[in-house]
This record gives structure tokens, sequence and C-alpha cells, in this order.
């Protein structure tokens, strides 16, 4: 009775780690794995210490704490190649690095040129905001990031700043962000717009691209700079793995 109970709780555990690998979360995927193997090897290793074989006990004891501790188990990493460690991906352009959350979907940005340099886009007041949107209006790709930005932080900002200060607002305007992106520039751009390893399989690019698209897909009221980003760096990097098998 007792194996039928734990072939239950296997296929259980196993169906909700394949449905969190189908919708893209893999974060809690290597967050339950991590979890279900250290904690099985902790209670296989008590029980075969009530039962007086303590060497084997103890391998088992310390190969459980070392994934949970650690994430790893000898060679094995419950981790590497799946995610950044903040499970971050980062878009920069001449004015501006982007963050965009996998879990939460928050997109955060740093001012790396110009006057305003070193400052959080979060930390600039309206007029501020403003006079940098004037100062990046030069440089297409700092233009679309920072819509982006605006687009999930500054609801209303079009509006606004047309009454404030006279922006036009015209739809080419709107969707200029569309047609700004001069594409991904290497493999370890790439890795780093889906937020990956270097070295991440097929696999790992395909869940990563999946779940950033969902935040940021156009028709959800995303950027569609940062989805072409996106798609952009899942194609190049599915593109140089089909090359080295060939």
């Amino acid at each position: 009775m007792i194996w039928f109970v734990l072939a239950g709780a296997v296929a259980l555990i196993a169906l909700y780690l394949y449905s969190l690998f189908l919708r893209g979360e893999i974060r809690q995927l290597v967050r339950t794995l991590r979890w279900t193997v250290g904690g099985a090897l902790v209670i296989g290793a008590a029980l075969l210490g009530l039962r007086g074989q303590m060497l084997v006990a103890s391998f088992m004891a310390a190969g459980g704490l070392g994934v949970l501790m650690r994430g790893r188990l000898g060679p094995i990493d419950f981790g590497a190649g799946m995610s950044s460690p903040n499970n971050v991906s980062t878009v920069s352009s001449a004015y501006l690095d982007m963050r965009l959350e996998h879990e939460t979907g928050s997109v955060t940005g740093t001012v790396r040129a110009g006057h305003f340099a070193g400052r959080e886009l979060a930390d600039l007041s309206a007029e501020e905001c403003w006079a940098f949107y004037d100062e990046v209006g030069d440089d297409p790709d700092s233009l679309a990031l920072y819509k982006s930005w605006l687009d999930a932080n500054r609801t209303g900002w079009r509006d606004y700043f047309a009454s404030e200060f006279g922006m036009e607002t015209g739809d080419e305007e709107a969707d200029a962000d569309t047609h700004a992106t001069t594409g991904v520039s290497g493999l370890e751009e790439a890795y780093e717009v889906l937020g990956l390893k270097p070295g991440a399989g097929p696999d790992a690019i395909k869940a990563a691209h999946r779940t950033l698209m969902k935040k940021v897909h156009p028709d959800t009221g995303g950027s569609a700079f940062l989805a072409a980003k996106i798609n952009q760096a899942k194609d190049l990097l599915l593109k140089e793995m089909a090359s080295r098998k060939s």
C-alpha cells in the first residue's frame, strides 16, 4: 500500500513540475525541484539511520543538505543555465540600462549617459522626465526603451507631456518604438535579454522567451520594442545552436 502512495506522490510532483515548465515559470520549477530532491534525500537518510545504516545515511544526508542549502548535488547544479541569479533580463542602449523582472513584470531603469547619468528613472521628477525624453530623442533605441519604462510606470504620460510640454502625440510618435530596434548585437547580449546564463539549452531559452513575452507582448499592453528584442534574442541563440549541430 505504501508503494502506491509513494508512486502517486511522485506522479503528482512530476505533473506539477511539468505544468511549471509549460507555463515558463522556470524559477519556481528550479525551486520546487531543489526542495523535492533535497527533502527526499534527507528523509531517506533519516529512515536509513533508523535502520542502522549510518554510513549510507550520512552520505545521503550530506547530499540532501547540499541540495537544500547550495542547490548542488556533486556536479549537478539545480538551476545552472536556467535563469540569471536575480531572474532579471537586461537591455541596454546609449543612454539607458533597463531591467525586467521575470516574475513581477516590473520594468526599472538607470540612466547611463547624459545630464542624468547614474540616476534611477523612478527618481526623476516630471520635469526631469520630460528633459530626459527630449535628451534621448536623438537615439531611437534609448527613446524606445524610455517609452517602455514610461508605459509601465507613468500611466497617462503621453497626455501629460502633451498638455504640459506641448509634445506631439500622433500615431507615428506613439508607435515609434516598434521600428526603433537595431537588433541584438551578439550572443552575450542575447543571454542578458532573456535573463539566462551562457550555455543555457534550447528548452531554457524557449521557456524564458515564453515567460517574458507574457509580460511585454504589445497585445497585453506591453512594449513592442522589448518584445522585438526578446524575439531577436531567442532566434539568435537557437540559430547559433542549430549551426553548431549541423
